[in-house]
């Protein structure tokens, strides 16, 4: 299987003596995004997938880099 997501390595940033650690970041097409939460849950289940991708969405875990019609949660 070809690898569908390409990581770049996370940062370590000190303030204060706190060190808190970035997470590394996945650059992906949504495309690929929805064909891997699909191979997680199955293929039957488009709600849990799309469910999934507006939770991560609305947490910040997911940021969408292309031209957005309107707001999340807004009709377009």
């Amino acid at each position: 299987m070809a690898q569908v997501m390409a990581s770049s390595e996370g940062a370590t940033v000190t303030t204060d003596e706190v060190v808190a650690a970035r997470p590394p970041r996945l650059t992906t097409t949504l495309y690929e995004l929805l064909a891997a939460i699909q191979d997680v849950v199955g293929p039957e289940e488009d709600a849990l997938v799309v469910a999934t991708v507006w939770h991560l969405l609305r947490s910040g875990r997911l940021i969408w880099l292309g031209e957005a019609r309107g707001r999340l949660g807004e009709p377009p």
